[in-house]
């Protein structure tokens, strides 16, 4: 009887549908932190796709963020190498203004001030040294750049990071607290930005009322994450971290001062890795972003069989080009209605809304929001402008928050002229910006010396 029940089961098992170990192998990659040296990032993911070894999880920190990201909602590794070399990417990552959006009547009439500080009028007590920035690179292009390259992925995947064309996290750090944190909802832009934010060349991004800056500080390279969040059958990663070699290069001294130590290592059980060594590259080196794509291609390809010994689901490079297609297809176009305006008087909102024109319908493109962007960031009295595109559903279009700092002081000017002879000329100026239903500048100018003494106003 014994035997007759056990060779019932073992015909009930025949019979059953057999799922291989390769149908249901799942495979996350995790992209390393590591500045321009992350595009060879871009040759690691060029040959997986190319030898149809499936990407199906991936999480990234701080350029393996951006790379992560960028793969996260359609974007093909040429694709991505186009953007590091473009000269909008250039913009993004030194801060400067395209000229067709410079607006050079609102530039300052030159002075003989060598020195600037400012007094908050919202706290007499405070002065405001202008001698240093907050930050080396100006965050004026990042604001509306990633609000635009994100917001409609953002909007179709309901703000949740599996939803994207690819499930995605990534890392930033909450220096107050000594702690990661892991973005895996949200607003995509403002966790790729957080997961970049190395310290010192970029503003941090708020969130919940802390700071947050690069992952790198403390996860550079996220295999603990991707294994928490989606436990992939395999794991590759890609890591580009590395001590660069002694220099007098400040780029190069500010990054090993920063990062802290982790651990570059993946388990032969969970899955392999490959690591870059690039010495001689600088945090922003991304002119040389082909080069170290063509090296990341090349290793990658010397180690495919045995990434194919081990994966052993294969997913066609046109089958995952028709998904993107189609994803990309899916998203919502980025266009504007409703406007919500915070950190500003109700005057100062109507000037800020009168500067974008509307179409036909009532809404206005992000290339009408840019234009009107930088005009309004031509006038110093507003310090920065923050915006944010929320999808309305019921509208189908999206609406778009604006957090306007506004500039509540006075700028105090000393200059002037030291000679050896009877030609030493003292400089004074005070400037104040007001901004209600229109923009106004008033200015005064004090000079005292042997030669010439007087006052000019304008306004």
């Amino acid at each position: 009887m014994k035997k007759l029940m056990q060779a019932a089961l073992l015909m009930l098992a025949a019979l059953m549908p057999v799922h291989s170990a390769a149908q249901e192998q799942t495979v996350g990659l995790v992209l390393s932190g590591g500045g321009a040296k992350g595009a060879a990032h871009l040759g690691v993911i060029k040959a997986l796709e190319e030898n149809e070894i499936p990407i199906d999880y991936i999480a990234g920190t701080s350029i393996g963020a951006i790379v992560g990201s960028l793969y996260a909602i359609g974007y093909t590794p040429d694709e991505m190498l186009r953007l590091f070399l473009s000269d909008e990417f250039g913009y993004w990552q030194s801060g400067r203004v395209e000229d067709e959006y410079v607006y050079y009547f609102k530039q300052p009439d030159p002075s003989p001030d060598f020195m600037r500080f400012a007094v908050d009028l919202s706290d007499s007590l405070q002065i405001i040294p202008n001698l240093l920035p907050q930050s080396l690179i100006n965050p004026i292009q990042m604001n509306q750049a990633f609000m635009a390259l994100y917001a409609p992925s953002t909007a179709k995947s309901g703000w949740d990071f599996d939803h994207l064309f690819v499930p995605f996290r990534c890392v930033s750090s909450d220096i107050y607290h000594k702690k990661a944190v892991v973005w895996r909802n949200g607003d995509l832009s403002q966790a790729v930005r957080a997961s970049m934010t190395f310290p010192f060349f970029f503003k941090p991004i708020w969130k919940d009322g802390v700071p947050l800056f690069d992952g790198g500080i403390y996860n550079n390279f996220p295999v603990d994450v991707i294994k928490a969040e989606f436990n992939p059958d395999f794991i590759f990663g890609s890591s580009v971290a590395g001590t660069p070699n002694p220099s007098a290069d400040l780029m190069k001294q500010i990054e090993p001062m920063v990062m802290r130590g982790t651990e570059y290592d993946i388990s032969e059980e969970d899955g392999m890795m490959i690591q870059f060594q690039f010495p001689d590259v600088n945090l922003l080196d991304f002119p040389r972003a082909k080069e170290l794509m063509d090296e990341g291609y090349r290793r990658t390809l010397g180690m495919i069989d045995s990434i194919r010994q081990r994966v052993t689901r294969r997913v066609p490079l046109s089958e995952v080009n028709a998904r993107r297609r189609a994803y990309r297809a899916s998203l919502p176009k980025l266009m504007f209605k409703n406007i919500y305006v915070t950190g500003v008087t109700g005057a100062q909102r109507r000037y800020v809304e009168e500067q974008l024109h509307r179409d036909i319908n009532g809404e206005f493109s992000m290339e009408e929001f840019k234009r009107a962007y930088f005009k309004m960031l031509s006038n110093s009295k507003i310090k920065e402008i923050i915006p944010q595109a929320v999808y309305n559903r019921k509208n189908l279009n999206f609406d778009l928050y604006l957090d306007v700092r506004i500039n509540e002081e006075v700028e105090v000017s000393i200059g002037g002229n030291i000679s050896s002879h009877q030609a030493n000329q003292l400089y004074l100026g005070l400037n104040y910006q007001i901004l209600s239903g229109s923009a106004i500048d008033l200015h005064a100018d004090f000079q005292m010396g042997n030669l010439f003494s007087g006052i000019a106003v304008s306004g």
